[in-house]
């Protein structure tokens, strides 16, 4: 059931009630489990496969504890939808007393979302929480392929590197 051991008997955060009620309007799938306030690894994952793998990987590499949430959009999100999910990632994110914080922006290879859309929606999210991501030195770290990927991933290197942000886009 939904009622699992990661949200069993925990009151949800506003951020998850905002993400539970995007997902019940859209066609596209929302996840979002806060794992850790304040943890310092946030995570912006696409597709539900690709973002199991990639949260085990964290823990697994021993960083468990510091694993902030989990979640996932897929199912071709729409830009604005994708940047109100965003935008409760990065309110966690900006909310945690971590003194380091990284935000993973990441995903399988999408069959049929395209990449420029999703970005454009996360880059807005961005855009609004990049002085506050700056005065606390967030590192973002972009991985992603699908439709359209070289054109989504050359958009958010060039917002990044803007926006003077920390990070790495492969």
């Amino acid at each position: 059931t939904q009622d699992d051991f990661v949200t069993s008997g925990k009151q949800k955060t506003e951020e998850e009630t905002v993400v539970d009620d995007l997902s019940d309007q859209s066609q596209a799938s929302f996840k979002l489990d806060v794992l850790n306030q304040d943890g310092s690894i946030f995570m912006l994952l696409s597709g539900g496969g690709a973002s199991i793998v990639l949260a085990d990987e964290v823990y697994n590499q021993g960083f468990g504890p510091e694993l902030a949430n989990y979640g996932e959009y897929s199912g071709n999100p729409n830009a604005q939808e994708t940047y109100h999910y965003t935008k409760q990632i990065l309110s966690l994110l900006i909310a945690s007393s971590a003194p380091k914080k990284v935000l993973i922006i990441a995903g399988g290879v999408a069959n049929f979302t395209d990449i420029r859309v999703t970005f454009k929606g996360i880059i807005q999210a961005l855009s609004e929480a990049s002085e506050q991501l700056q005065r606390q030195r967030v590192k973002v770290f972009v991985r992603r392929g699908g439709p359209y990927q070289e054109e989504g991933l050359a958009m958010i290197e060039t917002f990044l590197q803007k926006e003077n942000l920390l990070g790495f886009v492969s």
